[in-house]
């Protein structure tokens, strides 16, 4: 259906008129994407056909510094690495109201976490590269420009705030080893975790629909860019903050028993590298909301992989240590915690038992902290 013309290189379309904007043909909507034609049947008084959708990020595309399937495969191959590390953990026991089932079962939840992270952020990747190549999706077609750059601006900051809920569990971890080690009572401390995330996650919401509403599509990504690098400032320097509170507790405790097992090493390599990447990603983030940098999407690649990939694998080799020989149960899975419930209430047999002036027979009591000097 489309001639082209000797020496002009422009299509002719006498059969199919291009300029109104319907095209049956494949072939002519493509062509059309790319440059304006102009319809010989209407005497040369073409109409421009509309141009593809404006760059998430702004301007120009820059060269990425890894290709968007590579990205989406490092996700993936995470997300199953989780997996894997959650499925041979097991369930804690019975003993519901035990400190070490607690613990277990708050690693077993961080692990879930960062597993539907990184499956989120493979799936916006693979969305995003579906927008690069201009794969037809039918909601889109019914969006214009600037709904569609606010959709695609969506899809690309919302697993941040999916990975700062994962790492914010690792921070409500080390807060509870150190107010257990400090046997200060926080019944709340739970509660307060969860109506954090979930204030977070309303404000996005929120910001999400009166941008959509008031049609200020473009300033989705300005709002969203300031947010999520704040939320990434305040989660790495409380991270660090307890992170370290905790290494400087239990280290003595660490080497006493279970000094094979290099519990402090793990435990300060993590306390380093997760709130020193979510720092990188928040300064950057930050710069941006204040226009001292103009965002890019190869940049933001790079901080995703940077603040989200790479602290979570950390993440997933030092807390989940997987042993060869398949999964364990929750009572061997004990001595590798890295909670202060294993260490710290275990029980011990050189600690000595005594029974319960005028109570029951066969009551007996135990002291756990300060541990008693032995003879």
């Amino acid at each position: 259906l489309l001639q082209t013309r000797t020496g002009s290189h422009r299509p002719s379309c006498a059969r199919l008129h291009v300029c109104a904007g319907t095209c049956a043909c494949p072939l002519a909507a493509a062509l059309a994407r790319r440059r304006a034609l102009v319809c010989g049947a209407c005497g040369g008084r073409g109409m421009e056909l509309p141009r593809p959708p404006p760059h998430a990020w702004g301007g120009a595309p820059a060269p990425m510094p890894l290709p968007l399937e590579a990205a989406a495969c490092l996700f993936g191959c995470t997300a199953l690495f989780a997996g894997r590390a959650w499925l041979l953990m097991g369930r804690p026991g019975v003993a519901g109201a035990s400190p070490i089932n607690t613990g277990l079962q708050m690693r077993r939840s961080l692990v879930a976490i960062l597993l539907v992270a990184n499956l989120v952020r493979c799936m916006a990747l693979i969305a995003e590269l579906c927008f690069e190549e201009h794969v037809h999706m039918t909601f889109m077609d019914r969006l214009d420009a600037g709904q569609q750059g606010w959709v695609r601006d969506l899809v690309a900051l919302l697993p941040a705030t999916v990975f700062l809920s994962a790492f914010s569990v690792v921070v409500l971890f080390w807060a509870q080893l150190h107010y257990t080690t400090t046997i200060v009572p926080l019944p709340l401390l739970d509660c307060l975790f969860v109506c954090v995330n979930i204030a977070c996650y309303l404000l996005v919401a929120a910001i999400a629909v009166c941008t959509f509403l008031l049609q200020a599509y473009s300033h989705l990504r300005e709002y969203m860019i300031c947010i999520i690098g704040f939320l990434n400032a305040i989660v790495a320097l409380s991270f660090l903050h307890y992170g370290f509170t905790v290494v400087s507790e239990l280290a003595e405790t660490a080497r006493k028993k279970l000094p094979g097992k290099r519990l402090t090493h793990r435990v300060m390599i993590l306390s380093v590298v997760c709130p020193l990447s979510l720092l990188v990603r928040g300064a950057w983030y930050i710069a941006w909301g204040l226009a001292l940098g103009r965002p890019s999407m190869s940049v933001d690649l790079v901080l995703c992989l940077v603040g989200e990939w790479l602290p979570s694998v950390v993440t997933l080799v030092v807390l989940s240590p997987l042993q060869r020989g398949g999964a364990r149960s929750p009572s061997e899975s004990v001595d590798d915690s890295t909670d202060s419930e294993a260490p710290l209430l275990q029980d011990d047999s050189s600690t000595p038992q005594r029974a319960l002036a005028g109570g029951a027979p066969g009551l007996t009591w135990k002291q756990l902290y300060p541990q008693p000097e032995k003879v």
